[in-house]
């Protein structure tokens, strides 16, 4: 394998592993704090790919990135006050079975409404077209082709190289996103509160904190980040009812496999499993079972998850 392409796998699996990460963030904020088994997180993305779909072929992008995440918040603290909330205390088999039949619902309304094909997602022109990479000593031809693409010298690959645009855009979103929940819950009072309540919950309630409307804020906290990723995932994973399962159990796994409660645990362990997925592509019957062996051999070694931390949801 050349180094070219060991650099495209290194970006689609960054690609891949932005997508898992921004869904199981949203899945480990509330698994972590509420200990809610939310097998409904993909139908929320199912709600922001249509939503995007939608609004953005009506009012453009720009009001697109603003109100998707905002209608989802909205969406997440409807579902955990109407909802979740009354299954806090009950065992996880009943939370998974009303969380999925929550699943089961969205997406059969999709169909119903939206119909069981693909439908196109509006991207805007400033994300069309390829990026281009390019090596040392690597002349671009000076074509108004070549000239009006970005370019990002790679001072390891040879010649030139080209991906397309969303994608790079979708891993700089992510870690925007990612960047900015980590400095929420690091140096805010709402997150000091948050990573207590991912500790002990009954604690602080002892202590007079209102941790019930904090536990609303948290749920619609993952429902928003479930909506940038509906906003800058759709076109890469399509816009159809059954992509919300079909994410689902990655996602899930990420959360496990990096630790429960744990951003940086989700955060690695997305990249983990988006570079085993993309170094697997060559190998159809590999790749298949490839992030449930990523899962075994992590937890034969780490019980916990990467960076799990004793004590939480334990």
């Amino acid at each position: 394998m050349s180094a070219n392409d060991i650099f495209l796998q290194l970006v689609t699996g960054l690609q891949l592993g932005a997508i898992y990460a921004l869904i199981a963030l949203g899945l480990t904020l509330i698994f972590g704090t509420l200990g809610v088994v939310n097998f409904a997180h993909g139908a929320l993305y199912v709600i922001a790919i249509y939503a995007a779909t939608v609004i953005g072929d009506h009012f453009g992008f720009a009001v697109t990135v603003v109100l998707v995440p905002l209608v989802l918040f909205v969406v997440g603290i409807i579902m955990e006050r109407g909802l979740i909330q009354y299954f806090y205390d009950r065992p996880d088999t009943d939370q998974i079975l009303v969380t999925f039949g929550l699943a089961l619902v969205v997406q059969e309304g999709a169909k119903a409404i939206f119909g069981a094909n693909n439908i196109p997602y509006p991207v805007p022109d400033w994300g069309k077209g390829q990026m281009l990479f390019y090596g040392s000593g690597t002349t671009i031809p000076n074509v108004p082709h070549f000239q009006g693409m970005p370019h990002i010298w790679v001072p390891f690959i040879d010649g030139m190289l080209f991906y397309p645009s969303w994608r790079i855009i979708l891993i700089a979103v992510s870690l925007l996103a990612i960047g900015g929940l980590f400095a929420l819950l690091q140096f805010t009072r709402f997150g000091l509160v948050v990573r207590a309540g991912m500790r002990d919950s009954e604690m602080l309630r002892f202590l007079g904190v209102n941790i019930t409307a904090r536990f609303a804020i948290v749920f619609g906290l993952g429902a928003l980040i479930a909506g940038v990723a509906g906003v800058f995932g759709a076109p890469i994973t399509q816009v159809t009812p059954e992509v919300g399962m079909n994410l689902l159990v990655p996602s899930f796994l990420v959360v496990v496999i990096g630790g429960m409660g744990s951003l940086a645990g989700a955060l690695l362990a997305a990249v983990l499993l988006g570079l085993a997925l993309s170094f697997t592509a060559e190998y159809s019957s590999v790749q298949q079972i490839i992030i449930y062996l990523v899962a075994v051999v992590v937890l034969l070694v780490r019980p916990r998850g990467l960076l799990g931390k004793k004590g939480v949801f334990e």
